[in-house]
């Protein structure tokens, strides 16, 4: 398919808000995400193709379900070996839960030796959901090297507008440690608690990207692209809510913050 620089970032960046929301579902709601996340998949060709690539025919994501849940914890999922057929798999596995409208948060309860349901849903996700969320997100990586898009890149944020450049900067990696975590965190409360005014898209948007950005500063390498696109988001809030101090006040906070990690 045809695809250039911008629509690649949006799609990358839709892909990160919605990979988000999977990782942080409650249990009692996890296939009502789960299906806005396969109809993403399936309705972006260029995250299709790629998933769709992995497939061999012999994969029966049914029998697979059924031979972990019924195991007492005995056997577990062993996708592969490429990471296409890693991919594709693990989406057939998460189609078949959707189709049957199966309840993880009590079929794998025994598998991975937790009883609270939120737990099982963390286990399960770590385990399964996130490796397809990193192939995808790999996959659309390279995509980007190969049309020229690992520049390095720093961008400004004035007055809740975002200015971008292509330079030489680097991202510095946040450390994951002391005071660093305890301010990331600080801030993040700071915004999350003070949604109670705040229209419903609006909150939204906020949730979804200080979390993408709190996600991508925990890691140990963030990626520039992830936190850019936190930041573009939220700066044009800080307007918005400026009737709410403390909120745009710990928003702005935040992009500098973040800013602040860029030479």
């Amino acid at each position: 398919m045809e695809l250039n620089k911008i629509e690649l970032k949006k799609i990358t960046h839709d892909f990160s808000i919605i990979s988000s929301r999977m990782m942080r579902v409650k249990y009692d709601e996890y296939n009502i995400v789960l299906k806005k996340f396969i109809a993403f998949i399936e309705e972006n060709e260029i995250i299709n193709d790629y998933v769709v690539s992995g497939k061999t025919g012999e994969y029966d994501a049914e029998a697979d379900y059924m031979a972990v849940t019924r195991s007492n914890g005995e056997k577990i999922f062993d996708f592969g070996p490429s990471a296409e057929e890693e991919s594709f798999q693990i989406y057939s596995l998460l189609k078949f839960i959707l189709e049957k409208n199966a309840d993880i948060s009590l079929g794998f309860s025994f598998i991975y030796g937790v009883s609270k349901r939120q737990e099982v849903v963390k286990e399960f996700n770590d385990r399964v959901l996130l490796v397809l969320i990193q192939n995808i997100e790999g996959h659309l990586t390279k995509i980007g090297y190969d049309m020229g898009m690992d520049e390095k890149t720093y961008w400004n944020v004035t007055g809740g507008q975002v200015n971008i450049a292509n330079d030489n900067a680097t991202v510095n990696a946040v450390q994951n440690n002391g005071a660093s975590v305890e301010e990331i965190n600080k801030l993040v409360d700071g915004i999350l608690d003070n949604l109670g005014d705040v229209d419903s898209d609006t909150s939204e948007t906020i949730v979804d990207s200080v979390t993408m950005i709190k996600e991508e500063l925990m890691k140990p390498t963030p990626k520039r692209a992830i936190l850019a696109n936190g930041i573009k988001l939220l700066a044009p809030i800080v307007s918005i809510v400026n009737g709410i101090p403390l909120l745009a006040d710990n928003i702005q906070a935040l992009i500098t913050y973040v800013t602040s990690y860029i030479p």
